[in-house]
């Protein structure tokens, strides 16, 4: 038996002004738990499929494709780009009457769902980022090196979530890499995504949406959990001032925090927590949802 997760039972579609997406839906449980993917040809709703049906035992769970992406229309007239994609969850949002979901976001997914959260502060219950960015000013390495997708670079992007206390093995590493060389190689995905890299790459354009200056004014419940391993700033600094500053990012050299948020370092982890140590990230949530007023 493969490491994967078959949701294709769970998948659905929604048309939008700009395109079609595609999502992911299970369970009832209150509150709507809102799943949003990061960055990346080879990215998707599916990044979450080992932690999407445990929550949806006990919640709604929707994990959906932004516009440009996974199985959504990959080539648009307009976009992808940051307000494009921020606009268009809304839009998902309003024709699935969605009320103020928790919003769970992972790498450019927090940082997504951080401008949510401060645009419409009224439509999001509350948010959680993982790995988040937003807060890096340089752009990470993997969108600067921004190139077609092959089965190797496929691959060599799950290597890093080899370890002691990851789910994540050589065959296993193997298969994902396989089915995320599928997604990111479909036709148009390369071309289809430039605009969004290019507001990334571009410092001029991307300081515009950085999260720093937003984040004072994010009040709804908020978390930040974080790989010790993770190499996209602030986490690295975190990590090494973690026990200087108590496990309080406000003390850091580098304080790019919300006014009440709370903060999780998952100890071995990398970037992608949510699929090297799905179970320990299925329990940070509920942890944190349950104490939602």
């Amino acid at each position: 038996m493969g490491i994967l997760v078959d949701l294709r039972p769970y998948q659905r579609f929604e048309q939008l002004t700009q395109g079609k997406v595609a999502y992911y839906e299970a369970g009832r449980g209150k509150p709507t738990l809102l799943l949003l993917h990061g960055m990346g040809l080879q990215t998707s709703s599916y990044t979450f499929q080992w932690i999407f049906k445990p929550l949806a035992k006990r919640h709604h769970v929707i994990a959906m494709d932004y516009l440009g992406f996974g199985d959504s229309d990959r080539v648009l007239k307009n976009g992808p780009t940051f307000d494009v994609i921020v606009d268009g969850i809304r839009e998902f949002m309003d024709r699935q009457k969605i009320r103020k979901p928790v919003v769970i976001g992972h790498s450019a997914g927090g940082w997504f769902g951080g401008m949510l959260a401060y645009e419409s502060p009224d439509r999001v219950g509350a948010l959680i980022g993982i790995g988040s960015a937003g807060m890096n000013v340089a752009t990470s390495a993997g969108v600067m090196a921004f190139a077609p997708t092959t089965p190797e670079s496929a691959r060599r992007s799950v290597n890093a979530s080899i370890y002691g206390g990851s789910q994540m093995t050589p065959p296993g590493a193997d298969e994902w890499g396989q089915a995320l060389y599928r997604m990111g190689s479909k036709p148009g995905a390369y071309e289809g995504m430039k605009p969004l890299v290019e507001q990334m790459q571009n410092p001029d354009k991307r300081k515009s949406y950085l999260l720093q200056r937003r984040l004072p004014y994010i009040t709804v419940p908020n978390m930040w959990v974080f790989g010790e391993v993770e190499s996209m700033e602030p986490y690295p600094t975190w990590t090494r001032e973690w026990g200087k500053i108590k496990g309080n990012p406000r003390k850091s050299s580098l304080p790019f925090v919300t006014p009440k948020g709370k903060y999780v370092m998952v100890k071995g982890a990398t970037h992608n927590v949510q699929w090297e140590q799905p179970e320990r990230i299925v329990k940070i949530i509920e942890d944190f949802v349950v104490k939602l007023p």
